[in-house]
């Protein structure tokens, strides 16, 4: 399976992506690749954690994956720590 990725995309592109998403109404769906470039992690780790939890919810129609924008920034709230000790 090949999975996209907007590495080699140069940094304008990036951040117009970016910006697209972040002004985007909350019930927009984003593919995987730009949920991975805002999560600054990889689409295969997007994929990884489709297979191993259900901790970010998706949506698959067809053979495309989607994510909704409230669905990525609530996922990412839940991440916020205070210190390194919440992680024990």
């Amino acid at each position: 399976m090949a999975l996209k990725t907007l590495n080699k995309v140069d940094e304008n592109d990036r951040q117009e992506v970016l910006e697209r998403f972040i002004a985007a109404p909350l019930e927009q769906n984003f593919p995987q690749e730009v949920v991975a470039l805002y999560l600054d992690c990889s689409p295969w780790t997007l994929a990884k954690m489709r297979c191993e939890s259900n901790t970010l919810p998706f949506k698959k129609i067809g053979r495309r994956v989607a994510y909704k924008k409230s669905d990525v920034l609530a996922f990412e709230e839940s991440k916020t720590v205070n210190s390194t000790a919440q992680y024990a």
